[in-house]
């Protein structure tokens, strides 16, 4: 009996660290060569590693990100790209609306012309992909999704 209280206490343990671990989810932020601003959670490409890239670790004392308020008579100006049966996708339309944000959705499995709109901006047809005012957020998380909307012009 004491053997399994003792290994139900190491499971716990991991399980505990690995939360732990995960909410310290790390972000980028960048500029690419055309001066455009990119929140990621995934670091940017190679060749521009050692330019304007900070990396962040989400919960680091360090980062006072908190929650999105909203500025009177400020309303962020937001695109959001997403496909059918995306689960991030549903994430975002879901986080945009709580907060009561306006945005415009382009769905690139219904609509045909914002397939090519989002190829204007790159290549990628990763989903979801937003634009908050003129900064690239590609994928959902809720912290990321707040850095952008309070780095507002």
């Amino acid at each position: 009996m004491e053997f399994s209280m003792k290994k139900l206490l190491l499971f716990s343990t991991v399980l505990v660290m690995i939360m732990v671990q995960a909410s310290f989810a790390e972000f980028y932020t960048w500029e690419d060569e055309h001066g455009v601003a990119h929140i990621t959670d995934f670091p940017p490409p190679a060749h521009l590693k050692g330019q304007n890239v900070q990396r962040h670790a989400e919960g680091d004392p360090a980062d006072k990100s908190e929650q999105y308020t909203p500025q009177k008579g400020k309303a962020p100006v937001i695109e959001l790209y997403t496909k059918n049966d995306c689960p991030d996708c549903e994430k975002a339309k879901e986080f945009l609306r709580t907060n009561g944000l306006v945005f415009t959705e382009y769905n690139m499995d219904e609509d045909k012309t914002a397939v090519s709109r989002r190829k204007d901006i790159d290549e990628s047809e990763d989903v979801p992909f937003a634009i908050i005012n003129r900064i690239q957020v590609y994928g959902f998380t809720e912290a990321i999704y707040n850095r952008a909307l309070k780095a507002m012009p």
